[in-house]
């Protein structure tokens, strides 16, 4: 009878310890929210159905607000360092691209809810820009790893950035172009005259992979990681997150009426022949301007003169849905 009890007991306390091994811990996500991002009356409904919809499937969402946008590197950043599992960003690109500078050499997955004005990333991604879409994704733990691109200028070491770097005409023009979808409408004028007035056509010296090196007459490069910027002009076609390669394209000898044209046909994810452009890939590149152009980076102004640009490949786990043939096979 003894024996009987005892193999009871036994049998008891293992019970109890196999439950408590079957009992999962909740995820713990740190949701940054900008509520500056686009629009400013259907922000906190999205807001507060993203954390109904999630902590209804089990996790526990901690929010915090980050406005400006800059606020969300140091956010995420502490996040990092503070025991969670997941790191949420919902916004826009500049708020993503603020939370992933702050995730950067953290082994935490991102994930991602549309938020914002241009949400060129997400869109690269196939992230769908339903709330609950989106928050199912996450639920999922479908990931990717992706690559990051990483700027050294004189003015800013080890920048990273999720789409482009840019040199020349589009890094001037940016910061006012960015303004006008917000309702700056002084911004277009500025943009037009700072347009017309820019200088045509300037030497610059492209080094690839310390070994190709390239002189044109352009008034700017771009060295993409996503086929889609500046709110979905499909300028890198073939670029892909997840090949450790950036796509480059150079525009020699372009008259601003051409820029303007191309531009205009690339917009909305319109693909077209790339005629009289040149494109490159390596996994990095060296660009010198003479006299020095601007340099920018994901829409931040990094200084001008000599920039320096390096793949980080796999440096980002995002939830995302598999990848799709790029935007040229599609076609």
């Amino acid at each position: 009878m003894q024996k009987i009890k005892l193999a009871r007991a036994v049998s008891a306390i293992a019970g109890i310890y196999s439950n408590k091994s079957k009992t999962k811990k909740p995820l713990c996500a740190k949701l940054i929210a900008n509520p500056e991002s686009g629009d400013a009356e259907t922000g906190p409904q999205r807001l507060d159905l993203a954390v109904r919809y999630l902590t209804k499937h089990g996790m526990k969402v901690d929010v915090a607000y980050a406005a400006p946008k800059e606020a969300a590197a140091g956010i995420a950043r502490k996040a990092t360092k503070a025991g969670y599992d997941i790191i949420i960003a919902m916004g826009g690109d500049g708020t993503l691209g603020e939370v992933v500078r702050g995730m950067v050499g953290s082994r935490l997955t991102l994930g991602i809810i549309v938020g914002g004005t241009m949400n060129d990333i997400a869109a690269s991604l196939g992230i769908p820009e339903d709330v609950q879409a989106a928050c199912e994704l996450i639920i999922s733990g479908q990931t990717r790893r992706l690559d990051l691109g990483r700027i050294t200028t004189r003015q800013h070491r080890k920048f990273h950035f999720i789409m482009v770097a840019v040199i020349g005409l589009t890094a001037t023009m940016f910061p006012l172009v960015k303004q006008i979808p917000k309702g700056k409408l002084t911004s277009i004028w500025q943009a037009i005259t700072t347009f017309f007035n820019y200088k045509t056509q300037v030497e610059m010296s492209l080094t690839l992979d310390d070994e190709s090196k390239i002189t044109v007459k352009s008034m700017m490069v771009t060295v993409a990681n996503t086929p889609l910027i500046a709110s979905k002009n499909l300028v890198a076609p073939d670029a892909s997150m997840e090949d450790g390669l950036f796509d480059i394209s150079v525009f020699p000898n372009f008259s601003k009426a051409e820029i303007l044209s191309y531009f205009a046909r690339t917009a909305n994810e319109g693909l077209i022949p790339d005629g009289k452009l040149q494109r490159f890939r390596a996994q990095k590149i060296v660009v010198k301007s003479n006299p020095k152009l601007e340099v920018a980076a994901d829409g931040v102004s990094l200084g001008t003169g000599k920039a320096v640009i390096k793949i980080c490949p796999q440096a980002l786990r995002v939830f995302a849905p598999a990848a799709k043939l790029s935007m040229t096979k599609k076609a």
